[in-house]
């Protein structure tokens, strides 16, 4: 069966509307942060389960490769582009009900079109007390999706596939997988205990093409009495070996009282206050005496850290005394924010005059907004990163999309241990690769646990020039191995990075390979994803 034989079967299957040729599916698909073209053969978009598991048999008895996306809105990382030519997108979206919600326990089950905005509005029409597991990726980002790439955040549940309870999933004979607690008709313990009975099956599901993911049980955290955000920075980058270690404190002492703290370099604040001085760049990176006088102008230290405290009114006064204490030798500056202190800077901003006053009430603005954020309220916050280097930002009131509007950007996220020796070699190791691209070394450090640092670095380039995208993927592949060689390797890649894995050969991706034959025998169903793509025999005549 040829592929045009296959979408139109589809289309009379689920309904004309809901089916795209390449054109269509090209148009609306194709752009990526990443630059480059991924030939995409059409596009389905279901509108129910029954709808994904016909797709799936088809695509099973015809080899047509299929590629699911939530949203398409995992910026960095690929958004709804597929990892190899010739596959037809199944775009999720259209399954985004909110199917369980136990206000008792809080836990939520959620279809992968679900989205973090979603999810808070139906949290908040209902006054329910839980946060939503936000990321910086914004409001639009599926919650499932995220979690199942094991994304990860600043609220109190920071590993978002480590809240994941339960899993729904249409394997690419077109089967339901559920697990075997749900099986045995435990279908409410399955989704308040993770790990069910025998063998733990859910966790395949997760960054790999195994079956496609319907549904998604998530524990949510609980709303805090009290939440307070503390910001603090210390001159000298060789205090980092200081740092480091004082902050491993701070998570060990304080547990979930402190979900997690970032670390972020003076390039990465200065992306985030100011526009990019693409006039004072050599080969599109910023020189050091440029970075240290902007700096200067914009009270930016050689690091500059972000963590919140939430719990008790009590807990929260206690664990203030904590963290001021354990951070503050190795810090030059230290402030807690609450809302209430907020409050009190924007009342008296509106007391002087709007020339001095503008400045206090912008900086007021942002950190409620960080703050909010922290409390898990969705926000564009942090996509103001993306546009940096290159995109057109939408006029006010029009969401924004790095994909749409331009943007070049590819997130290289190595993960680092919590030690102050390995973080110094992983920052000459960035300090020396990027400029070589023309990459602006811009660092983030985010603890993911008391031993663990996830270093996000946003690789930010000209999308519409072709010798600086093919420099960034150079450049990435750099870094990758150069962290390679030291022992830095990413937590997640983006979706033309996939070749980057190690080959069949090693024990992990032959086993990995074997559950994929016997699960997708006609190689099916995302191709190249986390594994070397085999041929599905599809005759792609159209």
């Amino acid at each position: 069966m040829s592929m045009t034989d296959y979408l139109q079967t589809v289309r009379n299957a689920v309904g004309d509307d809901r089916v795209d040729a390449a054109d269509a599916a090209n148009e609306r698909y194709g752009a990526s942060t990443e630059g480059g073209e991924t030939a995409i053969a059409g596009a389905i978009r279901p509108a129910s389960v029954a709808d994904v598991q016909t797709c799936l048999q088809l695509a099973q008895c015809t080899g047509v490769p299929v590629y699911p996306v939530s949203t398409g809105h995992n910026w960095g990382y690929g958004c709804a582009r597929p990892v190899t030519h010739g596959c037809v997108v199944l775009d999720l979206a259209g399954l985004n009900r909110i199917r369980d919600c136990d206000e008792e326990l809080g836990v939520v089950t959620v279809e992968p079109g679900v989205t973090q905005a979603q999810l808070h509005a139906y949290l908040r029409e209902r006054q329910l007390p839980f946060m939503v597991p936000v990321t910086g990726a914004g409001p639009s980002c599926s919650i499932a999706a995220n979690a199942l790439e094991r994304g990860y955040g600043i609220t109190p549940y920071t590993d978002h596939f480590a809240a994941v309870t339960a899993i729904e999933a249409v394997l690419p004979t077109g089967a339901l997988y559920r697990s075997t607690l749900t099986e045995m008709g435990g279908e409410e313990v399955d989704r308040l205990f993770k790990w069910g009975i025998g063998p733990y099956l859910d966790g395949l599901f997760a960054q790999s093409g195994y079956a496609v993911v319907v549904s998604t049980s998530v524990a949510l955290a609980w709303q805090p009495e009290r939440l307070a955000a503390f910001y603090f920075a210390a001159r000298e980058h060789a205090t980092i070996e200081d740092l480091v270690p004082a902050v491993s404190r701070v998570l060990r002492e304080l547990g979930g009282t402190v979900p997690a703290i970032n670390i972020l370099n003076p390039q990465r604040m200065l992306s985030m206050l100011a526009p990019f001085p693409a006039d004072e760049a050599e080969d599109g990176v910023l020189p050091r005496e440029a970075v240290a006088r902007l700096s200067r102008h914009h009270g930016i230290e050689a690091w500059n850290g972000v963590g919140s405290i939430q719990g008790s009114r009590e807990v929260v006064n206690a664990a203030r005394r904590s963290v001021r204490r354990i951070l503050k030798p190795a810090t030059s500056r230290f402030v807690f924010i609450t809302h209430g202190r907020l409050d009190w800077i924007e009342r008296g901003a509106r007391m002087v005059p709007k020339r001095f006053g503008g400045r206090a009430r912008r900086l007021a603005g942002t950190l409620r907004a960080s703050l909010n954020v922290m409390g898990g309220d969705p926000s564009e916050v942090a996509l103001p990163l993306a546009y940096w280097r290159s995109g057109v930002r939408p006029p006010a009131g029009t969401s924004m999309n790095p994909a749409r509007d331009g943007c070049g950007l590819i997130w290289y996220a190595p993960l680092v241990p919590m030690r102050g020796e390995a973080v110094q070699r992983y920052l000459r190791l960035l300090e020396e690769i990027c400029p070589q691209y023309g990459l602006n070394p811009l660092v983030t450090l985010t603890t993911l646990n008391d031993r663990c640092f996830d270093s996000t670095v946003p690789l930010l380039f000209d999308r519409a020039d072709p010798r600086a995208v093919a420099r960034a993927h150079e450049g990435y592949r750099a870094l990758l191995e150069a962290g390679r060689c030291e022992g830095f390797l990413p937590y997640r890649l983006h979706t033309g990075a996939m070749d980057l894995l190690p080959g069949l050969e090693t024990v992990s991706m032959h086993v990995s390979n074997a559950i994929k034959q016997v699960l997708d025998p006609g190689a099916c169903l995302a191709p190249g994803r986390y594994l070397p793509p085999r041929p599905a025999g599809l005759d792609t005549g159209q």
